[in-house]
């Protein structure tokens, strides 16, 4: 019996979307490689976290006969890394989206996203931009450019990497990207606020039943992103600065000058020293000085030890705020900080390098790539809150440097007959002499 969301079951998803893919190669005499075989050799790859990955293999089947990523991927014939970049770029990533919004309903329907849930029944998602490529000479029509005080010009991609988060979870599970690009009839560059609208547009359904809260940094706390979030069902907390809400905080000042907002302070042991958690907050105020203005709530952290400030934020949301759900307000509205840690932080230094250039192509080769190595994120993070063996393994061997390390080592030399077959040699419920014979 296939898991619900075991391996197997997720490399299905992936290959249903794979298989609704239209051939770009209609009139081409070669066609010796499939459009399947491209696109999982990548992913293979990427989930090995393993440059050489399909060379290794290419080198087992020599030996063998056959090799992991036909076992593990399902891979029948293994492309060059050229063949798999010509194959992939004309094919947009869009086609890969039903992979995350499958894996979203079953992680939901069966009960995995409720630890994930505060203030009652909400999920926290992040909005935050990330470059995944840059250079001063590849671009393509994709590209976002800026251009630097000498003249020179730098191009790049990047793109909106919505996950959702919770403050005391490890994980953060990653949802489809929504991509910083040129947008036709539009003489401006694209921008991050932009993009994320229309992640917006295309998640209506997401936001069914009001369980989203939306995070966001200070560019999210304007006006129309704030009525766009409510026109979806959804709600909000983005962060608020003095700055660049100068009509805001003038009735703050109005209000603290009357005595009229509400705060409440928390003192904490840090060691040796108390940290002071002062909470300030009010509702009900204008977002804006422009007519109609949207009544919004507002809410600030200051932590002060031995007199001195050592952190302050302040936020906006349409959560009503109170002396029994403040604190749960603002752990959520730094839980947002978790989308660099857990999210940005892990794909770049931790084995999926998603700033690395794995191909640009000429026309979606990068973008494609990118949500590919999102959804090998995705595949490790789901297996990881829902399966024992993987949970187990990865305890047992205790980094996630080692842990890939043992995978490089046991595909380069052994071959399985599955991913199951994979973990369980490697929580030593197989002997590797038996298996070899059995090679």
């Amino acid at each position: 019996m296939i898991e619900i969301l075991g391996f197997a079951a997720l490399l299905g998803y992936l290959q249903a979307s794979i298989a609704k893919m239209e051939d770009p190669r209609k009139d081409s005499p070669n066609k010796r490689y499939s459009i399947p075989d491209a696109v999982l050799s990548a992913f293979g790859a990427f989930f090995m976290q393993c440059e050489s990955f399909l060379e290794y293999q290419r080198q087992l089947n020599s030996r063998k006969g056959r090799d992991n990523a036909q076992t593990l991927f399902e891979v029948d014939n293994i492309p060059t890394d050229n063949q798999i970049r010509n194959i992939i770029d004309p094919i947009e990533a869009v086609t890969l989206v039903e992979v995350f919004a499958q894996i979203y309903r079953k992680l939901k329907t069966k009960g995995y996203l409720k630890p994930f849930e505060v203030l009652g029944d909400q999920l926290l998602v992040t909005l935050d931009g990330s470059e995944y490529f840059s250079s001063q000479c590849i671009h393509c029509d994709e590209c976002s450019h800026r251009t630097h005080k000498n003249g020179a010009v730098t191009y790049f991609h990047s793109a909106i990497l919505p996950v959702i988060v919770a403050p005391e979870r490890e994980h953060v599970i990653s949802l489809d990207p929504e991509f910083i690009t040129p947008q036709d009839g539009h003489e401006k560059q694209d921008s991050e606020v932009a993009a994320a609208k229309r992640w917006m547009q295309r998640h209506t359904d997401l936001f069914n039943g009001g369980g989203i809260t939306l995070l966001g940094d200070d560019l999210y706390s304007r006006q129309p992103m704030c009525e766009l979030v409510l026109s979806q069902g959804g709600h909000y907390i983005f962060t608020c600065l003095p700055e660049s809400h100068i009509a805001l905080y003038d009735w703050l000042e109005y209000l603290n000058a009357n005595d009229e907002i509400s705060h409440i302070t928390h003192r904490k042991r840090h060691g040796r020293d108390w940290h002071f958690y002062n909470y300030r907050w009010v509702n009900s105020i204008p977002l804006r000085d422009a007519q109609p203005a949207l009544l919004t709530n507002w809410f600030e952290l200051t932590i002060t030890c031995n007199q001195k400030v050592i952190f302050q934020n302040s936020w906006i949301c349409d959560h009503f705020i109170t002396n029994n759900n403040v604190t749960e307000l603002v752990d959520s509205g730094r839980a947002r900080w978790k989308t660099e840690n857990e999210n940005h932080n892990v794909l770049k230094t931790k084995g999926y390098h998603i700033e690395h250039n794995f191909g640009h192509g000429k026309q979606h080769l990068a973008s494609f790539l990118l949500t590919l190595n999102l959804l090998a994120f995705l595949f490790h993070t789901v297996l990881h809150l829902v399966d024992l063996p993987y949970q187990q393994i990865r305890s047992l061997l205790g980094t996630r440097k080692r842990f890939f390390s043992d995978l490089r080592t046991l595909t380069t030399y052994f071959i399985f007959n599955s991913w199951r077959h994979l973990i369980s040699f490697m929580l030593d419920e197989f002997d590797p002499i038996c298996l070899v014979n059995s090679s």
